[in-house]
């Protein structure tokens, strides 16, 4: 007969053991789920976000309670890869717009992390900072970003050291680096320079390569010349060290550096856009740039040859629009082409040809009142126009559009950070056209636009 305490003394060793076994299993269930979280990063990083989404759900299916894996689903689902704004008209849904798995997948992103919010509240910082991105990339105007992307990011700012603690100083340039982006869309031009020296400042190397890169444009909407030749020249040294793209710093180099008279280096600059990066969204403002160079050296002929480059880049990417913003910005730049074009040879057609583009901008509100990489043609077709206008010496057209967009910027609540970038500037032009003066286009707003 066993006696009881050798029954207890069994019983006791055997409940040992299974709990043994349970904390092992709960650990290695642990193990796999960071394991699945790991390959979906892994996943995100080589740009197959489908894997990724497969990964991570994985991992939240292996353990419910996995916060970071809701949240890095969500980024799965809502990144510049997967939609964008400019794939829809401003006000539309992307369903509307004939993409419903963008639309899915950009309800997809928010609920996660909404779900992060509500489950997981230490990581509502991180959470609303990712809402704030993916909204950006959402939202079209002032007032949406006013009311859906900005409170986001002011709640994460709030809670900086919560973006640390999770994202590090790069989580916190990133902050900094897409409030800076909202601001400069919003044409709240002062902070938009304000954050992006702050996204520098707290991480300077490597860097964000878009806070390098946008501050370069930013000092050049100021004014401020040579601190964009030096932010375009560190972003250089950074792309050839970390393997950036080296044209998104080569455009803002190039045009400080014609603008500063430094020809040969601009010149150089664009040659490298155009001979390494044909596919790059500046090579528009390359040949412009090796036009003008050209014609300041007296080689007219050359000069001709890539403004007929740039428009024939634009032909094609208007018969064969990648988005909803082709068309528009290739009119525009077709305009400074041939606007170019009709200086240099003094023939009236292409005048007429670049009035033509100019005035498709401002007759299409629907497809051109937005912005656009920061730039919004359909303000700036208006000006074009009152230039070329008073050019010719018909004050009263001129006039005609300056009025019209003056009001406009008064009216429309959308346009207000444009209004105070500048108002003051349509006032000074309509004083001029009023007194029969001629305006001409400075170069950093509208003939180096991009």
């Amino acid at each position: 007969m066993v006696r009881w305490k050798t029954v207890a003394g069994i019983i006791c060793i055997i409940g040992v053991i299974a709990a043994c076994a349970s904390a092992y299993q709960s650990w290695s269930k642990i193990q796999q789920a960071v394991k699945y979280n790991e390959l979906g990063l892994k996943a995100m990083e080589n740009g197959d976000y489908d894997k990724a989404i497969e990964y991570f759900k994985k991992a939240i299916e292996i353990d419910p309670n996995y916060a970071i894996a809701y949240y890095n689903l969500a980024l799965a689902y809502g990144n510049e890869e997967q939609f964008h704004r400019y794939y829809k008209l401003p006000g539309q849904t992307f369903a509307e717009a004939g993409h419903p798995e963008m639309q899915k997948k950009y309800e997809k992103a928010v609920y996660y992390l909404k779900l992060v919010e509500d489950r997981f509240p230490e990581y509502k910082a991180i959470a609303e900072q990712a809402i704030g991105d993916i909204n950006f990339l959402y939202y079209c105007g002032y007032v949406n970003r006013e009311k859906y992307v900005l409170p986001h990011y002011l709640y994460a700012l709030n809670h900086i050291d919560k973006v640390e603690k999770y994202l590090g100083k790069e989580g916190v340039s990133a902050l900094y680096t897409n409030l800076a982006r909202t601001y400069l869309a919003m044409a709240e031009v002062k902070k938009a320079e304000e954050y992006y020296k702050k996204a520098i400042e707290v991480y300077p190397d490597p860097g964000i390569d878009t806070a390098y890169e946008h501050l370069a444009w930013v000092e050049l909407e100021l004014g401020k010349v040579n601190e964009a030749y030096k932010v375009a020249k560190e972003f250089i040294e950074h792309a050839e060290k970390y393997g950036w793209d080296s044209d998104l710093g080569l455009a803002p180099a190039m045009i400080s550096a014609y603008l500063l008279g430094k020809y040969d280096e601009a010149g150089k600059y664009a040659e490298r856009i155009v001979k390494k990066f044909p596919d790059s969204a500046y090579v528009g403002e390359a040949y412009r740039i090796l036009a003008m160079i050209y014609y300041e050296k007296g080689n007219k002929d050359k000069a001709v040859e890539m403004l007929e480059k740039d428009i024939s880049n634009c032909d094609n990417a208007i018969k064969n629009p990648e988005d909803a913003t082709t068309v528009p910005t290739a009119r525009y730049e077709r305009a400074l082409a041939y606007y170019l074009l009709y200086e240099y040879t003094n023939e009236s057609t292409y005048l007429d040809k670049a009035i033509f583009d100019l005035k498709w901008i401002v007759d299409h509100p629907k497809q051109t009142k937005r912005e656009v990489a920061h730039r919004n043609y359909y303000l700036l077709a208006h000006l074009s126009l009152a230039s070329i206008y008073s050019q010719k010496g018909e004050f009263d057209k001129a006039k005609e559009y300056l009025t019209k967009l003056k009001n406009e910027l008064n009216s429309d609540p959308n346009l207000q950070g444009w209004k105070k970038f500048i108002g003051t500037s349509i006032d000074e032009m309509l004083t001029k056209v009023s007194n029969y003066q001629e305006i001409e286009m400075p170069k950093v707003v509208w003939i180096l636009s991009h």
